[in-house]
C-alpha cells in the first residue's frame, strides 16, 4: 500500500495533449541520471561526489527547467502554450531560470558571490552559483546555438524534455563517451510529480534522492527561509511540512519504482568515516565503478566548498575567507528530542529500511 502522494494537488492535467501526445516515446530517451531530493537535503553533495567519475557525464549545475514545465502547465496552460508559440527560442531557454536564462548569466559571470545555492532565498528564480567561492566555465555559446538552430514548434512534453537534455549536455566538458553508463545527467531539487510522470511512462532513468534527518534539516531550511537558527512553533510547522511532504513523496516513488529510485542517507555522506562505504553502495546501485575521486566533492573535477546555509564570509585583506560557522557551534544546533514532531522517530525508523 502506497502513502498519499502530496504533490498530486499541484500536478497539471496530464491528460491534455501536451503530456499525452508522444508520451510513448519517453521510454526511447537514452539512460539518464537524475539527482533530486528535497531542498536542503544534500543534492549538491551527492552530485559533487559523483562529478569526477569517468562513467557519468559532467553536470553544469542545477536548474529549474523540468519543474517549470509542470508549473507553467499547472498555473495557466493557455498562457504557457501561447508564450511558447509566440517566441519559442527565448521562452524555451528561459525555463531553466524561471524568469531568465540561468546559463547565460553564469556564462557572463553575472554572479553575486554571497548568493551560492545554499544562501539563495529568491522564490521565483534559480541560483547562479552552485558552491561558495566557485565558478566554472560552461559551453554556453554552443548550448545557445544548438537551441536556436534546432528548436521547433513542437508543443509536447516529450519534445521539450528530450530536446533539452540534448542541449543541456552541450554546456559541460565531454568525458570519454565509450566509458559512460549514462547518456545524460540532470539535477533539480523537489522533483516528485515530474519523476512520477516520467516513470509512469517507462523513462529509462535512475534517480538519486538524498534524505536528511529532520534534526539538521530544520536548522538548514530555517536559516535559508528566515535567516534564523532558533526553534519556534511557526518555524517548526513550516519545516516539518516541507520535510515530511517531500520525504513521503520520494518514499512513495521508491515503493512504486524500487529499481529506479535510490534513497540515500545524507548523514552517511556528510561524515568522512562513513562516506566511502555509502559512495560505494551508490556506485554499485548505479552500475558504475567506484573511483577514489568520488570521496571528494568536486565540480568539473575542481574541489568545492560545501553548499551550506551555515557558511560565513570573512573579509581579510580584500580577500574573502569562507568558514563553516556551525562546525564551531555543534552543541547550539543539536535539536532537542522533546521538540521533534510526535510521529518523526517512528517514521524515520521505517524510512531507514528503504535506504540504498
Amino acid at each position: 500500500m502506497f502513502e498519499k502522494f502530496f504533490h498530486d494537488i499541484e500536478t497539471p492535467n496530464l491528460k491534455n495533449n501536451f503530456f499525452h501526445v508522444k508520451k510513448n516515446l519517453i521510454k526511447t530517451i537514452p539512460k539518464t541520471l537524475i539527482i533530486s531530493g528535497g531542498s536542503r537535503n544534500g543534492n549538491h553533495l551527492v552530485w559533487s561526489l559523483l562529478d569526477g567519475n569517468s562513467q557519468i557525464p559532467y553536470l553544469p549545475g542545477e536548474d529549474k527547467f523540468l519543474s517549470e514545465i509542470f508549473w507553467k502547465s499547472f498555473r495557466n496552460f493557455k498562457k504557457f502554450k501561447k508564450d511558447f508559440l509566440k517566441d519559442k527560442f527565448n521562452f524555451y531557454r528561459k525555463l531553466n531560470g524561471i524568469s531568465y536564462d540561468k546559463w547565460e548569466k553564469v556564462f557572463k559571470k553575472q554572479i553575486d558571490k554571497k548568493k551560492w545555492a545554499g544562501a539563495y532565498r529568491a522564490k521565483r528564480s534559480a541560483p547562479l552559483q552552485e558552491f561558495p567561492d566557485h565558478y566554472v566555465n560552461i559551453n554556453y555559446l554552443q548550448y545557445r546555438e544548438y537551441i536556436k538552430k534546432n528548436i521547433k514548434k513542437n508543443f509536447n512534453f516529450f519534445y521539450f524534455y528530450n530536446f533539452y537534455l540534448k542541449a543541456f549536455s552541450k554546456l559541460s566538458p565531454k568525458k570519454n563517451q565509450k566509458l559512460l553508463k549514462f547518456k545524460y545527467i540532470y539535477a533539480e531539487s523537489g522533483l516528485r510529480r515530474e519523476l512520477l510522470y516520467l516513470l509512469n511512462n517507462n523513462a529509462n532513468i535512475k534517480c538519486c534522492v538524498p534524505i536528511r534527518k529532520f534534526e539538521s534539516f530544520y536548522y538548514s531550511i530555517i536559516k535559508t527561509l528566515f535567516k534564523k537558527s532558533v526553534i519556534k512553533k511557526e518555524y517548526l510547522k513550516e519545516a516539518w511540512e516541507r520535510w515530511y511532504h517531500k520525504t513521503n513523496d520520494y518514499l512513495f516513488l521508491k515503493k512504486k519504482y524500487p529499481k529506479n529510485i535510490l534513497l540515500i542517507r545524507f548523514e552517511d555522506l556528510e561524515k568522512k568515516q562513513s562516506r566511502k562505504i555509502a559512495v560505494k553502495k551508490i556506485c554499485k546501485k548505479l552500475g558504475i565503478k567506484f573511483e577514489q575521486i568520488n570521496l571528494t566533492p568536486t565540480h568539473f573535477k575542481k574541489r568545492v566548498l560545501p553548499n551550506s546555509s551555515f557558511i560565513s564570509i570573512l573579509k581579510k585583506n580584500k580577500k574573502s575567507e569562507y568558514r563553516l560557522i556551525n562546525e564551531k557551534n555543534k552543541k547550539k544546533y543539536k535539536f532537542p528530542r522533546e521538540k521533534l514532531p510526535i510521529q518523526y522517530l517512528k517514521y524515520y525508523k521505517d524510512l531507514s529500511k528503504y535506504f540504498y
